[in-house]
């Protein structure tokens, strides 16, 4: 799969759900909508899920099996190929590029990633504190460089170096919060 966006989240946190337990279209709404920690994260449309599921599969990160429901319609059971596992093991460890993804692909990953070993979840919020700080590091040089009479650039600087000291006081005390 080529490499996507953080704004694909959601393919990979269905990714991610089939991974844990192949499973129906309706089953991972369910479990989508009934998983408090996603369900913060993400909300989705069933027409959307199902379109998702297809474009997964079409991409051949999903396979499907069917299965029968005696006199209901038969139910397609989505489950991960190796190519589906390569894809969303990389989107896991790798941290996000972007600060605007921050809430939404950084915590999904980190779900993922303390469902299965601390470590990694560590090494993931470790790779996104540098990341962070490069970000900080080249707005703080942006704002430098202004002109002293430039005030409405200088104060959207100094809300972006806000958000980001933000997101890195938040990163350190999930680090030191981790579980494990």
């Amino acid at each position: 799969m080529a490499k996507k966006s953080s704004a694909h989240t959601l393919e990979y946190i269905l990714l991610g759900l089939i991974q844990e337990q192949p499973a129906h279209g309706y089953e991972l709404y369910n479990r989508l909508h009934n998983t408090p920690e996603l369900s913060l994260i993400w909300q989705i449309k069933r027409s959307k899920l199902y379109y998702l599921l297809d474009k997964l599969e079409t991409e051949g990160l999903l396979s499907v099996s069917v299965s029968s429901q005696g006199t209901y319609p038969d139910r397609k059971v989505y489950q991960l190929t190796s190519r589906g596992e390569k894809a969303l093991e990389g989107w896991m460890k790798s941290p996000v590029m972007s600060s605007r993804y921050i809430r939404l692909a950084f915590l999904s990953k980190l779900y993922f990633l303390l469902r299965e070993e601390g470590e990694e979840a560590a090494e993931l919020i470790n790779q996104q504190i540098k990341i962070c700080q490069g970000w900080l590091q080249n707005l703080q040089r942006q704002h430098q460089s202004l002109e002293k009479d430039n005030f409405i650039n200088s104060q959207v600087f100094l809300f972006r170096i806000g958000q980001i000291n933000a997101m890195l006081e938040w990163l350190e005390n999930c680090r030191e919060q981790i579980p494990g």
